[in-house]
């Protein structure tokens, strides 16, 4: 213990994630490093300490007990020393914070400005970026590629947590403004929105197997024309105005923005549309994740970041045409 001074904050950081995962591999995945690098963090760590710290065994390691009993010491000084940094950081009016937030690119639409204008009512020198994704979220929270996470489905274990923050239950049917389905007299329901060519956009950047639509067709043994499969606005837009085809959309932002810059029509679905299209999606149920250790940032921005979800999933849109006829 007399040589702990010559440890780094890295070399420290190395050893508590081993002791909690006792699994090297994962380790240089989470820290993002090479795992010669591990090695030789751990091998500083047994030259400091003239301790062996981990027995490996065929499938990882082994504590021993003197990594056993400095394993409180060495956490409560790893916490203790990023909370320092990140006070000292947010002390300095010199410094801007960055805040980074993985988001499905359908709900970021005007995130940041919601984030921006709360960070100026409190005057907090903050830096928002918005990294539109979906995709290897439990990776970017281990490597610290991202601070917080809106995700669609939980991710609880001993390093992640997700709160559930809202369900949209419900859809609005986009199209051409001059689309025959918003100006017939027909009743217009899930049967007669397959008819047409379909694009499937939900803001899965790799999977598209929440598509609700597409779920009811399977259960259904329907065809679906699906002539794309969009994860941003803007080519959403290009698509519906330049063909036939429709989608379905369950955010209230990506609603008022695809109508209001394009030539597009909003079709709201009646309750019983709704929950035929939810009885194998469920809705898109929504997260806030996180790593459980995490104290540098405002609590208030995972509220506000919470608040943005709840106000912008559709949980009954009342459009300016009804698909009840």
């Amino acid at each position: 213990m007399s040589r702990i001074n010559s440890n780094t904050l890295f070399n420290i950081k190395v050893f508590v994630l081993l002791f909690e995962t006792l699994n090297s591999s994962e380790v240089a995945q989470q820290l993002g490093v090479a795992a010669s690098k591990i090695s030789r963090s751990l091998k500083a760590l047994r030259h400091s300490f003239d301790e062996p710290l981990f027995i490996r065994k065929q499938h990882g390691f082994e504590h021993t007990p003197f990594a056993q009993e400095i394993y409180p010491q060495l956490k409560q000084m790893l916490l203790l020393s990023e909370q320092c940094l990140a006070l000292s950081e947010s002390e300095s009016s010199d410094i801007r914070q960055e805040v980074m937030i993985a988001c499905p690119p359908s709900l970021s639409l005007n995130l940041l400005s919601y984030l921006q204008d709360k960070a100026s009512q409190l005057k907090q020198p903050l830096t928002f970026n918005i990294k539109p994704c979906s995709h290897n979220i439990d990776k970017l929270l281990n490597r610290f590629d991202v601070d917080y996470a809106i995700t669609f489905e939980a991710y609880n274990s001993e390093r992640l947590a997700s709160t559930f923050v809202a369900k949209a239950n419900a859809y609005v049917l986009l199209g051409n403004a001059e689309h025959p389905v918003f100006h017939g007299n027909d009743f217009v329901d899930i049967d007669t929105i397959i008819k047409y060519p379909y694009i499937s956009f939900n803001g899965h950047e790799f999977e598209q197997g929440h598509d609700p639509l597409l779920l009811y067709a399977l259960d259904k043994h329907y065809r679906v024309d699906v002539v794309a499969k969009i994860c941003l606005l803007a080519d959403l837009m290009i698509q519906l105005e330049r063909s036939n085809a429709l989608t379905l959309v369950c955010y209230r932002d990506a609603v008022e923005f695809l109508c209001t810059k394009g030539n597009i029509q909003a079709m709201s679905l009646p309750e019983e549309q709704n929950r035929l299209l939810n009885q194998r999606a469920d809705g898109h149920r929504h997260y806030l994740t996180m790593l459980r250790e995490s104290h540098s940032k405002p609590q208030w921005i995972a509220d506000e970041i919470a608040s943005y979800i709840q106000g912008n999933v559709i949980l009954n849109y009342e459009g300016k045409t009804d698909a009840k006829r």
